[in-house]
């Protein structure tokens, strides 16, 4: 009789848990306080203004130019070395206070070349606005101080705008001016030039990316990696070790997803690579459960 009271007690015992007192916090409650935290902390990669200032980096299959001043009118031009046949040219920069700042460049075909067209687009979907000039007589402009071109002698062949690629001839000798400016401050231009046509390519869609973006980044994410359960209970301890970790996790997985996102909206990357702050956090994130008996951050199996 006594063993079977002892039974009875022990089984009742084993599938209790004490779950009062300040020192333990239930899964759901956990859940959102973590939650909480990731939004606000990834809030720091999406006011980052890095688009301003953000320069692709190279890669072997393009030449990259970059804006340096002054290269303010067409005395100042900013020169470059002409195209390679094997090579792409990126023409980029910043526009920094709209209708003041103009940034002029330029490069000279050479006399043995066998290439008699220019392709160019613009990448960036939004900013500073980069037109070509051909001049039969580049010494003369390169004489000018402003930034009107000289008709008789240079001919405005189109600007570059949004992803359309456009053409236009070139000669052995002809100089190639490019002028970019914008009415607003901060606006960033990258001219893609080639002596060939540039390969058909969807343009990535900006919308459907931070959809995608946005369903990969749901919370359920994190619930999944992090493998807390809502209904049991968890040490207040290791959930305020967690929400410590988070202050570092989140921000850096944000500012590092908003740099892939501009690789792959300005930069032509083949994909864009999301890193999600959610399930980072859950994988950073394993709180410890309580036990039968839990005093304090002390549990007894």
């Amino acid at each position: 009789m006594k063993q079977i009271f002892f039974i009875v007690i022990l089984n009742i015992f084993i599938q209790c848990k004490y779950t009062g007192g300040l020192k333990i916090v239930k899964g759901n409650e956990a859940i959102k306080k973590i939650q909480e935290k990731i939004q606000l902390y990834s809030y720091v990669g999406m006011v980052l203004e890095i688009n301003g200032s953000f320069t692709c980096p190279s890669t072997s299959d393009a030449k990259f130019v970059t804006d340096f001043e002054p290269n303010d009118s067409y005395s100042q031009a900013q020169k470059f070395d002409f195209l390679s046949p094997t090579q792409d040219t990126r023409v980029q920069g910043v526009i920094s206070i709209g209708n003041y700042d103009y940034d002029i460049f330029y490069t000279i075909v050479p006399n043995d070349t066998t290439y008699t067209k220019l392709y160019y687009r613009s990448i960036v979907k939004t900013g500073g606005e980069c037109s070509i000039k051909i001049s039969k007589n580049g010494e003369s402009e390169l004489s000018n101080t402003t930034t009107n071109y000289n008709n008789e002698v240079t001919t405005d062949v189109g600007s570059a705008s949004g992803d359309e690629t456009k053409s236009t001839d070139i000669e052995p000798g002809d100089y190639i001016f490019i002028l970019c400016l914008w009415p607003g401050d901060k606006a960033r231009y990258d001219l893609k030039l080639s002596l060939t046509d540039f390969e058909d390519s969807p343009s990535p869609s900006i919308s459907n990316v931070f959809y995608s973006n946005l369903l990969l980044n749901s919370p359920n994410t994190f619930q999944i990696s992090a493998g807390i359960n809502k209904n049991k209970y968890y040490t207040r301890t290791s959930l305020k070790d967690c929400l410590s970790k988070l202050k570092t996790v989140v921000p850096l997985a944000s500012i590092i997803d908003r740099y892939n996102f501009y690789l792959y909206n300005a930069c032509e990357a083949e994909n864009y690579t999301p890193v999600n702050p959610y399930f980072l956090s859950g994988w950073k994130c394993k709180l410890q459960e309580v036990d039968w008996i839990q005093v304090g951050d002390v549990g007894l199996p």
